[in-house]
């Protein structure tokens, strides 16, 4: 290594005796690098003060399908993409392992192909026997397939397969957090559940292909009226649940009327070019101080829901203390 950057230039002082593979770094550093080389499971590379790429292993090159010659002298920066970059994320990990001594993160990392990929990254300041920085080490693994499977499987866990929105276990676990919140800040929070208008009916006449696609445009008029802080859930069947923070009984009252609106312009293909609309009844209730827990509140829009069914299709009835 050159430019007065060297990982050489450890001291033969020496108070406290590192383990074995740090004095091999501190004394030797390309020859730890060489030991290295075959590995390929991870990418394991020394970085000078600078910051500047001084060794690549076979991991290194499989992971990213940059070459010794490519990257060998260049900046550490060049493994990251164009918009890390431009966020200042490479000096930023610099910085901090110069402070703390190690960083332990994932982030986003570059191709050569110009793509991405998650890197698990370990990332360690080598310093001399007097505490010197001497320059860094890391050890990156690709672990892009391992965090996809990890998100499908949570996706399988929290939601509903048909829709999308939330199941109800997980509406409810989220809830419960929600209500939690709203008390702690004595925030105002209600709940709407809505049911499709007759959907044994519509199942029974139109088969569960149809139904199904009724389901599926409820939940998009749900996802589409909700502000971003809403929880949209599919409880069972036909039956949907909103849940609005920050909403006392008038503006949720005013998003309930709005998703009505949405969701009876809405039209479902049977085929032969011919279509059908569906209703729903709503439920509304509003977060009090006397409201127990979300089971009462739960209970207060299922009671304002089946007084809508006694008025009619397609109506919104909102619970009173």
């Amino acid at each position: 290594m050159s430019n007065g950057n060297s990982l050489r230039g450890a001291s033969p002082w020496s108070f406290e005796r590192p383990p074995p593979a740090e004095r091999l770094l501190r004394a030797t550093p390309e020859k730890a690098a060489d030991l290295v080389q075959s590995i390929s499971a991870h990418g394991i590379y020394l970085i000078d003060r600078a910051g500047l790429i001084q060794s690549w292993n076979r991991g290194a090159e499989s992971i990213t399908g940059f070459g010794r010659a490519e990257v060998l002298g260049r900046p550490f920066e060049m493994l990251f993409p164009e918009d890390a970059i431009r966020e200042g994320v490479p000096r930023r990990t610099l910085e901090f392992v110069r402070a703390h001594h190690h960083c332990k993160d994932e982030q986003r990392r570059r191709l050569r192909n110009g793509g991405e990929y998650l890197a698990q990254c370990a990332l360690d300041a080598v310093r001399g026997d007097l505490g010197e920085l001497l320059g860094f080490v890391e050890v990156v693994q690709d672990i892009t397939e391992a965090k996809q499977r990890e998100d499908r499987l949570y996706q399988r866990a929290t939601r509903d397969a048909l829709t999308g929105l939330h199941n109800r276990g997980h509406f409810i676990e989220m809830a419960l957090l929600e209500i939690e919140r709203a008390r702690r800040f004595a925030e105002p929070l209600s709940l709407v559940i809505l049911d499709v208008d007759q959907f044994d009916k519509l199942q029974a006449t139109h088969g569960h292909e149809i139904a199904d696609r009724v389901l599926v445009a409820l939940a998009r008029c749900c996802t589409g009226t909700a502000r971003r802080i809403d929880l949209a859930g599919r409880l069972e069947d036909g039956r949907f649940a909103l849940l609005l923070p920050r909403a006392d009984k008038q503006p949720a009252t005013e998003m309930a009327l709005r998703l009505r609106r949405a969701i009876g312009a809405q039209r479902v293909a049977i085929g032969g070019g011919r279509d059908i609309g569906f209703t729903v009844s709503m439920g509304l209730a509003s977060l009090r101080r006397t409201t127990r827990d979300l089971a009462e509140l739960m209970r207060n829009a299922d009671t304002a829901l089946e007084q809508a069914r006694r008025a009619g299709r397609h109506q919104l009835e909102v619970w009173f203390e």
